[in-house]
């Protein structure tokens, strides 16, 4: 994506985040990441380690700079939100806080669940951004209807979360991890089910469309084809016969792609807006305008950080294919080095989500509204 497209002026037709190149390559390119990742793993045969690794260093880790770009690069963000900013590094302490607390009681069950609420937030977090960047369509369409927003929203979190439900409740990693055992029995039926659902909710959502067309409202079809990308994608992902054939680890790798680069264009847009559009002074800024001044300076910035903090991780065997050296040192309740390493570590990610549910709300931020463009949005109903 270029700054040239991205500094186009609001398009004539209301609904496009930036304009209708810019969102066809978040919207598109992402769900294309996501796929050709999944299609080189299931079909391809290619390893799911190199895999996610070339994620994170292209994709996942530039998307954490991302926020930190807009947050403590900006020297007035630092001024107004120093409180929050310092705060919450807090989430840093929390993995080896509860890496101690089962040292004192003797047992790993603390930590295990720290692991099993960072993972489900991973996921959640994913859920959270689709449905802002869909409320962002919402308001860049000029869509009022509460009946229309309402549907919107049952539709995207049940299309997101009730087949990650199929999932965990059949996959067999998932399954141990949750303690099932065996070959799914009622679990089957439960996917099944959460499949259906989801379908007869779309089919119930496209009715909704041809009955506003019929009313002479204006159908979002920007909206539509950012929740046709990720509620396909999720459906795909987390389908059985096509989950069945993927590791693990690349779960993690599907899901997130796409959100990373949709991600990385609503940021960018907001640097440009924010930091150089015309007539702006980007000295009261701090470093932000620097790193944002070119795309390319942007990336790979956002590389030299994932390094320097997956390669820390990396070299106490927190990561897939990683350091083992420390695999024998016992520290405590079975725990090891390399756990209250990868504990640390999740602090990159927990950061991560928390920030970015408290600089997004485009309902309370009027300088947002304005960085990101929302108050040109024509009345569509």
């Amino acid at each position: 994506m270029s700054a040239v497209t991205l500094t186009a002026p609001t398009p004539a037709r209301a609904g496009w985040l930036v304009d209708r190149r810019h969102d066809l390559i978040s919207t598109a390119g992402g769900l294309a990441a996501s796929l050709v990742l999944v299609g080189l793993h299931v079909w391809g045969g290619v390893s799911s380690l190199v895999l996610w690794w070339a994620w994170v260093l292209a994709l996942d880790g530039p998307h954490l700079f991302a926020t930190v770009s807009r947050t403590y690069l900006d020297a007035r963000e630092w001024r107004t939100r120093r409180r929050l900013l310092l705060g919450s590094l807090t989430w840093f302490a929390s993995g080896p806080a509860l890496f101690g607390v089962s040292a004192l009681v003797g047992s790993p069950l603390p930590f295990v669940l720290f692991l099993t609420f960072a993972s489900l937030w991973a996921y959640w977090h994913v859920v959270r951004q689709h449905y802002g960047i869909m409320v962002l369509y919402q308001r860049k369409g000029g869509e009022t209807l509460a009946l229309d927003r309402r549907l919107d929203s049952v539709t995207l979190y049940t299309g997101l979360l009730a087949p990650f439900v199929a999932f965990a409740l059949t996959h067999p990693t998932a399954r141990r991890q949750l303690g099932l055992k065996g070959d799914p029995t009622w679990e089957s039926t439960v996917a099944g089910a959460c499949f259906a659902l989801v379908l007869a909710l779309v089919v119930l959502y496209a009715a909704r469309q041809v009955r506003r067309r019929s009313q002479g409202l204006r159908v979002n079809g920007p909206k539509l084809m950012m929740m046709g990308a990720a509620l396909g994608l999720t459906a795909v992902v987390f389908w059985p016969s096509v989950s069945s054939r993927m590791d693990f680890a690349m779960f993690a790798v599907a899901v997130t792609a796409f959100h990373n680069v949709q991600y990385h264009g609503v940021v960018w847009f907001y640097h440009r807006n924010r930091y150089h559009a015309a007539g702006v002074d980007p000295a009261p800024f701090g470093l932000a305008p620097k790193v944002s001044q070119r795309f390319l300076i942007y990336a790979v910035c956002g590389v030299v950080f994932t390094l320097l903090y997956r390669g820390l991780g990396c070299g106490f065997g927190a990561y897939p294919g990683c350091g083992g050296f420390d695999l024998k040192l016992q520290l405590a309740a079975g725990l090891t080095l390399k756990d209250l390493m990868g504990g640390f570590i999740w602090g990159f990610a927990l950061h991560h989500y928390y920030l970015d549910q408290k600089i997004w709300r485009v309902s309370r931020d009027a300088g947002l509204n304005k960085d990101l463009k929302l108050g040109t949005a024509a009345a569509a109903s």
